[in-house]
């Protein structure tokens, strides 16, 4: 997302509705990943109750991929109040 519309909500608003969804279709959890060059997103994602599950480093490609690690983060459907 470009940083002109960073700060509007609209990452948690999308997560909000994801979460919904994964409720209705009763799915346990859900992952995503996320880079080490993206903290902001990490953030967001602590913020929205998803939990760290492992990192994988592979420095050695930071040079083709622009990123050094990716962290698996998970969030368990149904485990929070609405």
């Amino acid at each position: 997302m470009s940083k002109e519309w960073r700060g509007f909500g609209i990452g948690s608003q999308l997560l909000n509705h994801l979460k919904h969804f994964a409720q209705e279709q009763h799915y346990s959890q859900i992952r995503l990943g996320v880079i080490d060059t993206n903290p902001s997103a990490k953030r967001l994602y602590e913020r929205q109750k998803f939990t760290p599950l492992k990192t994988e480093r592979f420095e050695y490609l930071r040079w083709l991929l622009g990123f050094g690690a990716s962290t698996t983060m998970v969030h368990h459907v149904g485990m929070e109040k609405r």
